[in-house]
């Protein structure tokens, strides 16, 4: 294994580019992200007209099929150039169903009174555990009063079960470009190290990020620190129960939360 580049604390703020978005696009397939957009309708007791904050949005993947089906979705994310890709792929959606802003959350969003938030595919752990906290309080008081929020990430057990199968990842897109990820872990800081190396159909480069992974009661005293209530767990964004099972000690998790009435 190759040595890790040097990263900087602030990597998060240049890492979600265009290069980002061709490499990682093809991670969840359209079909699954169908079946995710259906579970957030259920468990977030969504209808049509319900307002939506999706924090951080990244490039619309879950924003635009929710806004589809009639919730009212404001878009919040740090990445200009990921946003600028959701607005190219919005369709006929108007401002009033799908309008997306940029916003970086450790900071209060101008925008309050939603239904319901979700905050998908690990988009916390960038930096500091205050950021976090930050970025969870952020979401708490945009909600109404008895608002549901959906959060769904990676958590510490499945990423050492990861580590000690000694497993690493590989994968060919459809256009041909060939993805490798090195990854390392960190037991006592509790961070994930990754450096991704993609080339073919005449592109080529390289990424590194570090995330900071929680345990599972980690994430539920952070939760309660910003002030949300525990509804359920389910196995990433699903309706399914989560369930700490091996192989992968029940990969990513989504906490269902309740800012109290």
């Amino acid at each position: 294994m190759s040595t890790a580049p040097q990263i900087a604390p602030d990597w998060w703020q240049s890492f979600f580019d265009d290069d980002y978005a061709l490499i990682w696009s093809d991670v969840i397939a359209e079909d699954a992200t169908k079946s995710q957009a259906d579970a957030l309708w259920t468990l977030l007791q969504l209808h049509e007209g319900s307002r939506l904050l999706d924090a951080a949005c990244g490039y619309g993947r879950v924003s635009r099929p929710l806004a589809e089906r009639g919730a009212a979705v404001v878009g919040a994310d740090q990445s200009a150039a990921l946003l600028k890709l959701g607005e190219q792929n919005r369709g006929a959606l108007p401002e009033s169903q799908l309008r997306y802003v940029h916003h970086d959350l450790r900071y209060r969003f101008d925008e309050t009174g939603f239904d319901a938030a979700i905050n998908l595919f690990s988009s916390i752990g960038f930096g500091t555990e205050a950021d976090d906290l930050a970025i969870l309080t952020t979401i708490h008081e945009a909600l109404r009063p008895g608002g549901l929020f959906f959060l769904d990430v990676i958590q510490r057990d499945a990423v050492v079960a990861f580590f000690v199968g000694g497993r690493t990842m590989a994968r060919r897109r459809a256009d041909g470009i060939l993805v490798v990820e090195e990854g390392s872990w960190d037991p006592i800081a509790g961070r994930i190290r990754g450096t991704w190396y993609w080339a073919g159909a005449g592109v080529s480069g390289s990424k590194t990020a570090e995330m900071r992974v929680y345990a599972i009661n980690e994430l539920l005293r952070l939760t309660e620190s910003a002030g949300f209530e525990l509804r359920g767990t389910y196995l990433s964004v699903s309706t399914q129960p989560f369930k700490e099972e091996p192989p992968h000690m029940g990969g990513r998790i989504g906490l269902l939360l309740q800012r109290p009435k």
